[in-house]
């Protein structure tokens, strides 16, 4: 990972590490881009090719055209202005592009992870992976193998992902605690 990868908007400590960053596919805009496909190639068509007799005026066929560029464009930056990254100690989403607003979830107090992948995220490679906390959750969308994303975060928050129900100890321990609230309680009453 280079130093090129890190936004520098990041608000990073000397020595953390970064251990993973990304950012959306480019693929997210397909939507804006064809939206703004079709406005266009409406625009010119109504003004080239008359419907009912009735032409549009040129500048509103102009118009039409700078918005059906505007639409993409406008996706294509905001996706190019968003960034992800994983520290040792947290993890970051930095949006923004006349302003900036970054959201930072320390690993310590990430409760939750999971990833998901849409069909067409599963057939290309894609997929959103979320955090949770006690107080939000955030993403990562649109990331490339988000199943390893997940992983570097879980490997950083000493979650394996794998756990079932999410309950630490071993059988045996739990009948000892219950066996020891026995005890207490027949003290208690007793």
């Amino acid at each position: 990972m280079t130093d090129a990868d890190v936004p520098r908007s990041l608000p990073l400590a000397d020595d953390e590490p970064v251990v993973w960053s990304g950012r959306p596919r480019l693929s997210a805009a397909g939507p804006a881009v064809l939206v703004g496909l079709l406005v266009a190639t409406v625009g010119v068509a109504w003004w080239v090719v008359p419907a009912d007799g009735m032409a549009l005026p040129l500048p509103v066929a102009v118009a039409a055209i700078l918005l059906g560029v505007a639409i993409p464009a406008v996706a294509l930056v905001s996706l190019v202005n968003v960034r992800y990254a994983v520290t040792d100690r947290a993890a970051y989403v930095k949006r923004g592009v006349l302003g900036r607003r970054v959201s930072r979830a320390r690993l310590a107090m990430v409760e939750n992870t999971a990833y998901r992948q849409s069909v067409t995220g599963s057939l290309f490679g894609y997929g959103v992976v979320e955090l949770e906390t006690a107080g939000t959750s955030f993403a990562f969308r649109r990331v490339d193998d988000p199943g390893a994303v997940r992983a570097v975060v879980d490997e950083r928050t000493g979650g394996t992902g794998d756990e079932e129900g999410g309950i630490p100890g071993s059988l045996a321990e739990w009948r000892a605690v219950r066996e020891e609230v026995r005890a207490l309680r027949s003290a208690f009453e007793g």
